[in-house]
């Protein structure tokens, strides 16, 4: 007898503490997947989607730790009946019972969102910070990118230039579009931007010899070599005086391009990076822009400073010091750069 109430008192103990891990399991499916997390996730949840579907969905997007947990949850809430579909951003530091909550309000964001294009950027540095805003194919968006002839046709500026890629003709600035916009959706939107910037600044603006891609060309030279709205005017003036004395550019920036990465100092071996865009082994422009540059750069570029100057070098503060004359420019080389 005393065999069988052991027997029967360890069967309750390890029932009750098989429940208690069930209901320890159960609360802690009920908390955020990541607390720390608080990245939107866009979600759509269509027009009769049934609340089982609701949660499966959510699980895919890794909003919930366990479906089973949420059908529960349902249940002993008694919910589901009265969730919404629509557009919704979430985040994995929410919690479950703050997703359902959401989720009887109805939709919680615009049908648009703004992305920023910063000034400066590559082709592939525009998709990697697109992408961060919101999400898409980066490599559809780059295959667009190098597809000139599927905008060719909508585009002023860009029919009867010759280019193969869009790199410096998307236009860099705040852009608002749907959130189920395209990957040539934004493509576009990035096109139309530079459109309005050639009729406005451009198109009637260009000195006669030359054409809309060395302007955009040399503007993106400038954008990569300065930082200060009021020095890209400087800038200009010292690259186009080159050109005047025939002699390289040797813009850091080109290499860099050549390169494919940033480098806060080049080596000389990265000087003889072999490349159509280094400019220190070539005469004239490169190619093509090296990057997207703004208004202030092409503005620049149209309409240089008048000036002597053929060199510059970066001061360390985001300025630079200008002369005509080399040996001048070794001497602040020696106070900028080595501190003497």
């Amino acid at each position: 007898m005393k065999k069988i109430l052991t027997a029967a008192f360890i069967a309750i103990i390890l029932t009750v503490v098989t429940i208690i891990m069930i209901a320890n399991n159960y609360k802690s499916n009920l908390t955020a997947v990541d607390s720390s997390d608080s990245t939107a996730v866009y979600v759509e949840i269509p027009t009769g989607t049934s609340p089982l579907k609701i949660g499966e969905i959510l699980y895919e997007n890794q909003l919930i730790k366990s479906t089973n947990a949420y059908k529960i949850y349902l249940k002993l809430e008694g919910l589901g009946d009265d969730f919404k579909a629509g557009a919704y951003n979430f985040n994995r530091s929410m919690s479950l019972e703050e997703i359902t909550n959401l989720l009887q309000e109805g939709s919680n964001v615009k049908n648009t969102i703004d992305i920023i294009v910063r000034e400066g950027l590559r082709l592939e540095e525009i998709a990697e910070e697109i992408n961060s805003q919101r999400p898409m194919d980066i490599d559809e968006f780059l295959r667009l990118c190098y597809h000139v002839d599927s905008f060719s046709s909508e585009y002023s500026f860009l029919q009867g230039l010759e280019i193969e890629t869009l790199e410096g003709y998307l236009f860099p600035d705040t852009y608002n579009i749907y959130l189920n916009a395209t990957e040539e959706d934004i493509v576009t939107r990035l096109l139309d931007g530079f459109e309005e910037v050639y009729t406005t600044t451009l198109k009637d603006n260009i000195p006669d010899g030359q054409s809309l891609h060395e302007i955009m060309t040399m503007a993106s030279i400038v954008e990569g070599e300065a930082l200060l709205d009021e020095e890209r005017p400087l800038v200009a003036s010292v690259f186009y005086n080159r050109i005047e004395e025939s002699w390289r550019l040797e813009s850091c920036a080109t290499v860099q391009y050549a390169l494919g990465e940033r480098k806060n100092v080049l080596t000389f071996d990265d000087l003889e990076v072999v490349s159509d865009y280094n400019t220190y082994m070539h005469f004239g422009l490169p190619p093509g822009p090296i990057n997207s540059p703004g208004l202030a750069s092409i503005k620049a570029a149209l309409y240089p400073a008048e000036s002597d100057y053929l060199f510059f070098l970066a001061k360390g503060d985001g300025s630079h010091y200008f002369t005509d004359n080399y040996d001048d420019f070794l001497k602040a080389k020696e106070k900028y750069i080595t501190g003497r």
